[in-house]
């Protein structure tokens, strides 16, 4: 009877909903705290989409945390999904997210994204830049991409993507995605706050987009949004040239 009462533990254990449980968390700073509601929310969507959640933690620090998706929780070796954090003292500074099975990568990477507005973006909107860049990837295998990061924290959050076929010359191929996180006081894990404002998506600017999404940009081949919140600075003015220089995919609900 111990042992069946040992066996059922034990197979509890691996079963989905139990990973963060398993994580052995630092919580001291803010930004610590942050981490954790915000991967809490991520596992949420990556069990609703039937994939693994996030079970272990390979290091973490004040500044930094490393975590994955491994076979079995707190596993010691990384085993192909591999999720970086950088931190603030206060919040989020930026997450990297490699998965070297693209097959895999538009449901983690979009919950990744989908957890930065838990309340308000459905798995669709937030799996579909993802899945568009691996689609690429699995076109053409051999060829590499990569978006240009600017580190800069804004106001919203912004992805990036890159590919990188057999990146250490050992077969493998990793896909990413790189999150820049607002700064403090703009995002907390519930989703963007900005002066109690209610965000609504961004304006068409263009004038041949596809009527079929609304705050879709032609310039770019991927769905993605913009919160205005406040009056839009002119494009000569100082705000204006800052806002313009950040670059990247900016996103919200």
């Amino acid at each position: 009877m111990v042992k069946r009462l040992l066996a059922l533990l034990a197979a509890a254990l691996l079963l989905p909903g139990t990973g963060m449980a398993s994580i052995i968390w630092r919580d001291k700073t803010p930004a610590q705290k942050v981490l954790k509601e915000y991967i809490a929310n991520v596992n949420t969507f990556l069990i609703d989409q039937g994939e693994q959640e996030i079970n272990t933690c390979f290091e973490m620090y004040e500044p930094q945390a490393v975590l994955g998706i491994t076979s079995a929780p707190n596993a010691e070796t990384p085993e192909g999904v591999e999720i970086t954090a950088k931190l603030f003292y206060d919040t989020i500074n930026s997450v990297e997210l490699r998965v070297d099975e693209v097959e895999r990568f538009p449901v983690i990477a979009g919950a990744l994204i989908r957890a930065l507005y838990p309340e308000s973006m459905s798995a669709e909107a937030a799996m579909k830049a993802p899945a568009d860049r691996a689609k690429a990837a699995l076109a053409n295998p051999e060829n590499s991409f990569a978006d240009e990061v600017e580190e800069l924290n804004g106001t919203v959050p912004r992805t990036y993507y890159a590919y990188l076929p057999d990146q250490y010359h050992d077969g493998v191929n990793w896909i990413q995605l790189t999150i820049i996180f607002p700064l403090a006081g703009y995002w907390e894990p519930s989703g963007i706050i900005i002066d109690g404002a209610t965000p609504t998506k961004a304006p068409d600017t263009t004038s041949d987009h596809d009527p079929e999404y609304e705050g879709y940009f032609s310039q770019d081949p991927y769905l993605h949004y913009e919160f205005f919140v406040t009056p839009t600075p002119e494009p000569d003015s100082p705000a204006g040239e800052e806002d313009a220089g950040l670059g990247g995919f900016p996103i919200a609900p």
